[in-house]
């Protein structure tokens, strides 16, 4: 039975409280988003509302939990959340890295982010270099203040999901696009094969006639 707005609103807001730096976490979130996608526009403003009330480090998570959910609404083939998350990149990148001095702990994670979403095609080349430079610019103003403050606690769960999101970026870096595995594949063949040489002619002769001789029998 399909979920009201009501109930989806309050069970998606449960998950993203719950979000961390692991894939699992963000998946079963992005599952949910996807599955409930009718509710599409009441989901991503629990999103956005949950980035105005949550802490620094949870916005990262969350912030790296949209790539996981552009993955998921694209090989779906649904692009509401995408078109949304476009539209409102700005909107969203200043709520993870707020005019607060301790928001300078999330800009090159925001950053990365960023080239993430461009690699995997999500956004374009251009509004990656907007965003990051605006990035850059809120980096310099944010900077002047050099009163930086966090509890041990958010210290010692930041640097265990930094760890978590590092692991991740290491993995992502062998992702192909979708579309260019293909081409790919073949352009490394034709970098690392050999000239075609004597002793190549020789050995196809060689196999040939081990093939010719076997259909004899």
């Amino acid at each position: 039975m399909p979920l009201d707005a009501f109930e989806a609103r309050l069970m998606f807001t449960d998950l993203l409280r719950r979000l961390n730096a692991s894939v699992q976490s963000a998946t079963k979130c992005a599952q949910f988003a996807v599955r409930n996608k009718d509710l599409c526009e009441d989901l991503y403003s629990c999103i956005i509302e949950e980035l105005d009330q949550t802490s620094l480090n949870s916005r990262i998570n969350i912030l790296y939990f949209l790539e996981t959910l552009c993955e998921s609404s694209i090989r779906t083939g649904f692009d509401d959340y995408v078109t949304m998350i476009r539209r409102d990149l700005w909107m969203i990148l200043e709520k993870v890295v707020p005019e607060s001095s301790a928001a300078l702990a999330n800009v090159a994670l925001a950053k990365k982010a960023l080239e993430n979403l461009q690699r995997k095609s999500v956004i374009t080349q251009q509004e990656l270099i907007q965003a990051s430079t605006k990035l850059e610019e809120r980096e310099v103003q944010i900077g002047k203040d050099k009163t930086i403050s966090f509890s041990k606690e958010d210290i010692l769960k930041r640097m265990d999901e930094d760890r978590e999101r590092h692991k991740r970026m290491r993995e992502n870096i062998w992702v192909i696009p979708a579309g260019e595995l293909i081409q790919t594949e073949f352009d490394n063949a034709w970098e690392t094969i050999s000239d075609l040489g004597e002793d190549d002619f020789d050995s196809m002769t060689e196999e040939n006639n081990i093939f010719r001789k076997s259909a004899l029998y």
